[in-house]
């Protein structure tokens, strides 16, 4: 299990390594002749629009639920078991 977690590491440190120096080259890529041949900016724009076309609407949760007006309980705090939290008026619980 070690070894899968070595291993896990030193991929995860390469990774690191190589988006870090993408980044700090990242003018210099764009400007790069590779780059404009195979019109990346391109490629990525179409990319997103297909995501954009093809992933579902987030859900209007206000549409999906219908309003529900307050339901009054007949039952009463006494009834209910409750008792008063009020140090004043000491009440003890009622046995049923």
């Amino acid at each position: 299990m070690g070894k899968l977690f070595k291993g896990l590491f030193k991929f995860t440190v390469a990774a690191a390594a190589v988006g870090g120096i993408a980044y700090a080259f990242k003018d210099q890529i764009k400007e790069s002749q590779v780059y404009k041949d195979y019109d990346v900016d391109g490629k990525i724009q179409k990319v997103k629009s297909t995501i954009k076309e093809k992933m579902p609407k987030p859900a209007d949760f206000d549409e999906e639920f219908e309003e529900v007006e307050d339901i009054e309980d007949d039952i009463t705090n006494e009834e209910a078991g409750y008792v008063s939290l009020d140090p004043e008026t000491p009440e003890a619980p009622t046995e049923s």
